[in-house]
């Protein structure tokens, strides 16, 4: 089930999303999750101080391991001039003053955070300091010039007496807010720029254990609720008995749910889940029973030659592919992909009559509650919305088509009490939101001075915005906007262009997975490129160059190159190099690997990063090594199968991702600030490591390997 258009923009507020200094923000909805303190005052929506001098800082993006939280915090203690260490974090509730700027919800994705929220919080910061100097000046009775702030405190530069901001809270309140401040130079940040580890507070709540994910929410009377989920993409119950599965110890309640699932709700989650085997469900197991991959992948290839729609067309492709000099071409296989976060999907949700309670890690926080309220027959307003810390995502976590969202709801609907729906790891490899089976054909021509001179590829894979409502932005003349990302946008000197797509329909449920399109679209455009460099005889690193106009990505290749010794590259190893954008951040990569017994080791990889500028490097540095790590599983291991119509595969034993004997022994990471519009981090390394792994595995065995995930025996 989706919602349609008019449904969520019902659900969720068109307000505008800029900040306006002036809002008051009552959080009560919050007030009931913190230690209540007495007098705290509320400047915007952002920033508390208390009169303790209790600095707390409230997000909009939520924390699934990439480090918002404390890049964020930085953004705003730098300009406040308060301690970045002592700020205390509370996840935002739902209001459109939170919502991404442009965007109509609140939402963790895309590598946006940073990116779309550091000027905002900024000025928050700024904006507070001002008001705070005038409350100290007016007391004191001198200029505002006469003051610093430093530390969370107003200094009287000639007396030295301090007054913390936390005693300033009932004289703010007279002082009115600033409509316009400067931002600090980067000559005068102190935090900003600087390389800064994990905020203290989020460590010690992650490694004490007073950290809350969405798994460790408890509340009173609060029961829990495993799920039936069909085998086969797309059955349909016939009927269902669970006359034993009542018997047994713990069992509250078993209901079939509108989408096809039944819920098993019990006293304690383990329960629920022995009963399941208790069930006997009568499947009506539809068409999709008949389909095994082999089947999918022909329907894919055969799609060629049928309705395949225009991406990009420009210059004369068949002229330039009749007098090139070497044409190169190459067919491409990228499986259906699980994204298994540590911590599988769960939402509690407490309906109580036209209100409702909904405590959930999720990126898409203004969908899922609105997904919630349409299910649950309450307003969006009613629902109080708790965010969680995320057990990882990669993507699963912010999926359009709401799944998880949506079975709490259905389970949690008119029960009046608690429940948490909690999904096995097996239900979510064999029955979760994949990234979707891609199959394309590259075909690249080249002249004899080595310009590229045509290129030509038919990319065939599901939508993942149809039916959801991000289709009326995403899904235009039968293309989704993510076949599009770095491919029909590469940033080559092409002459000729003929590139097309095709969005197949199935029952498969489909996600976007970590840098999502470019998943994809990085290995196609940085292999063949490879390819069409090693077919007149060019270095690839100096063929990308001579191919390249924007001296960003000429200044990271040659990064990379003098990084990695490039040009005396050692022999018995394989180099492969390869550069993409995406989400507005370049990265390039050199990548070593060394293969042994038809088997391969990623051993060093070295990278180059220009996200414009990087607001805590060593944030971007993790970032990037995460990325890396987090590719070579994907690239060694994992795939998602069918037979029948069900998946093959069930849990970690037989659904590998990426292991701590496949870390290579060094990944180093080098950044350019160069001053450009900024780019996101979280997702930017993963496409340059699929192709450079591609690249160098060509370097070491002399055979093309365009089949993921890529097993050289």
């Amino acid at each position: 089930m989706s919602l349609n258009r008019r449904e969520f923009i019902k659900n969720t507020s068109l307000v505008s999303s800029a900040f306006i200094i002036g809002f008051n923000l009552p959080t009560k909805g919050m007030a009931a999750k913190v230690e209540k303190k007495s007098e705290v005052i509320e400047p915007n929506a952002f920033i508390k101080i208390d009169k303790d001098n209790t600095v707390t800082f409230i997000l909009g993006q939520v924390e699934m391991g990439q480090g918002t939280y404390s890049t964020m915090a930085m953004c705003i203690a730098d300009e406040l001039d308060a301690k970045w260490d002592e700020i205390i974090f509370e996840p935002a509730p739902i209001k459109a003053v939170y919502n991404i700027p442009g965007m109509p919800m609140m939402l963790t994705g895309g590598s946006m955070s940073i990116k779309t929220q550091q000027q905002r919080v900024r000025t928050v910061g700024a904006s507070l300091k001002l008001m705070l100097k005038k409350a100290a000046a007016k007391k004191w009775q001198v200029r505002v010039y006469d003051l610093e702030t430093k530390d969370s405190y107003v200094i009287n530069k000639r007396t030295k007496e301090k007054l913390s901001y936390g005693s300033l809270v009932d004289d703010i309140k007279k002082i009115q807010i600033p409509t316009d401040v400067t931002l600090k130079k980067p000559s005068e940040y102190t935090l900003i720029g600087k390389p800064m580890k994990r905020h203290p507070i989020e460590v010690e709540e992650k490694l004490t254990g007073k950290g809350i994910f969405g798994i460790d929410v408890r509340l009173p009377d609060m029961k829990y609720a495993a799920l039936i989920h069909p085998k086969v993409f797309g059955a349909t119950i016939k009927s269902y008995d669970d006359s034993e599965a009542k018997k047994m110890p713990g069992i509250v309640k078993i209901k079939q749910l509108p989408n096809n699932k039944i819920a098993i709700i019990a006293d304690k989650w383990y329960q629920a889940k022995q009963a399941i085997e208790k069930v006997k469900v009568d499947w009506d197991l539809g068409e999709f029973a008949k389909v095994s991959s082999a089947d999918l992948e022909k329907e894919y290839i055969a799609q060629y030659d049928k309705d395949m729609k225009v991406m990009r067309s420009d210059g004369d492709t068949k002229k330039a592919f009749d007098s090139a000099y070497k044409i190169e071409e190459a067919n491409y296989y990228f499986p259906f992909l699980a994204h298994s976060p540590m911590e599988p999907e769960n939402c509690t949700i407490f309906h109580k009559g036209d209100k409702a309670y909904m405590s959930v890690g999720g990126q898409l926080q203004t969908l899922y509650r609105g997904t919630c309220a349409q299910i649950l027959g309450v307003d969006p307003e009613n629902i109080e919305y708790y965010t969680n810390y995320l057990g990882g995502s990669f993507g699963r976590r912010s999926t359009p088509n709401s799944d998880f969202i949506i079975d709490a709801a259905y389970i949690a609907k008119d029960e009046g009490y608690p429940i948490m729906m909690l999904w096995t790891r097996e239900d979510d490899v064999k029955g979760g939101s994949y990234r979707p089976l891609t199959i394309s054909n590259a075909k690249i021509a080249v002249d004899k001075e080595g310009n590229i001179t045509a290129l030509k590829t038919n990319l065939v894979n599901q939508s993942l915005t149809q039916g959801t409502p991000f289709e009326a932005f995403m899904f235009k003349d039968g293309i989704d906007a993510l076949q599009r990302e770095g491919l029909d946008n590469h940033p080559y000197t092409i002459g000729s262009h003929d590139l097309k797509s095709f969005c197949p329909q199935s029952p498969v449920t489909v996600d976007w997975l970590r840098s999502v399109g470019h998943t994809t679209s990085a290995p196609i455009v940085e292999n063949i490129i490879d390819q069409a460099a090693v077919a007149v005889g060019m270095d690839p690193l100096d063929f990308r160059i001579k191919n390249l106009e924007n001296p960003r990505f000429v200044n990271l290749l040659k990064n990379v190159a003098k990084q990695s010794n490039w040009y005396k590259r050692e022999k018995n190893s394989g180099y492969g190099v390869a550069i993409a954008e995406s989400f507005g951040s370049i990265v390039a990569m050199v990548v070593k690997v060394k293969v042994t017994d038809n088997d391969y080791k990623v051993e060093h990889v070295w990278s180059a990063v220009d996200c414009g500028y990087a607001f805590n490097p060593l944030n971007v540095e993790n970032q990037i090594e995460s990325a890396v790590n987090f590719t070579i599983g994907y690239t060694k291991y994992s795939e998602i199968t069918f037979t029948n119509g069900a998946v093959d595969q069930n849990n970690f034993y037989d659904y590998t991702v990426n292991r701590i004997s496949d870390a290579p022994e060094s990944i180093n990471v080098e950044i350019i600030n160069s001053g450009e519009k900024l780019g996101g981090i979280g997702e930017v390394g993963v496409p340059p490591m699929f192709a450079g792994i591609m690249n160098a595995l060509y370097d070491a065995t002399g055979k093309r390997h365009t089949r993921f995930p890529i097993k050289l025996g």
